[in-house]
């Protein structure tokens, strides 16, 4: 496959692409069904896990804490990229596995659903876009006025 420049797309770039942006397709996916079982009700003995969300969520933000101090982002910068990190780590294990347990409790109401194919898209648009702010973060961070990024 050609680019604009005239260049050719490695297969293995385009595998690797679209293995990263499947998975986190699906990531999202899980998410945004969790979401939709907790707000429905749908989401049966969610407490019982907590504790287990709480643990990724540490485990999270002590490996980004590790992987930020390593890196150029250090001290302050450093604790809040990890603190961020575990929030995200935290709601996404969450949010994810109620999602997976409400899909199989209840497929019939998950997969058959009209719902079901708008939270794929939607997740799929948040793949591409979280894809290309990391690709592009240099270009984000200089439209953005000030140091807020």
């Amino acid at each position: 496959m050609a680019t604009r420049r005239g260049q050719r797309v490695d297969r293995a770039v385009l595998l690797r692409t679209g293995g990263l942006v499947g998975v986190c397709t699906l990531a999202l996916t899980a998410a945004f069904v969790g979401v939709v079982a907790l707000v429905t009700g749908g989401a049966s003995d969610a407490s019982s896990r907590l504790q287990l969300y709480v643990l990724a969520g540490a485990v999270t933000f002590v490996a980004g804490l590790v992987v930020l101090e390593e890196s150029r982002h250090r001290g302050q910068r450093g604790l809040v990229g990890a603190s961020v990190a575990g929030i995200v780590g935290f709601l996404q294990v969450a949010l994810g596995t109620e999602g997976v347990v409400y899909a199989v409790e209840n497929p019939e109401v998950v997969v058959s659903s009209d719902l079901f194919v708008y939270l794929v898209a939607a997740a799929l648009v948040a793949s591409g876009l979280g894809y290309w702010s990391v690709r592009n973060w240099r270009l984000v961070g200089r439209r953005v006025p000030g140091d807020r990024l």
